[in-house]
């Protein structure tokens, strides 16, 4: 799925998708277009993040514990 789908799917803002990208926190795929490519489980993937960071862990410590 396109970065518009998984944010649609997580009610995620693709900008803070890009982030969790630059972050290390997800890892697309990359077309031969540059389009990001995301695989279903990135839907869980991002919902765990958000779970994280809500309860107050930073970026730095998710990418430790993912």
């Amino acid at each position: 799925m396109l970065i518009g789908e998984l944010s649609r799917r997580t009610g995620v803002p693709a900008r803070l998708l890009r982030y969790y990208e630059e972050q290390d926190l997800l890892h697309p795929d990359r077309g031969e277009n540059g389009y990001r490519s995301y695989g279903e489980a990135a839907v869980r993937d991002v919902q765990q993040i958000r779970g994280l960071l809500d309860s107050g862990l930073t970026t730095e410590m998710i990418r430790a514990i993912l």
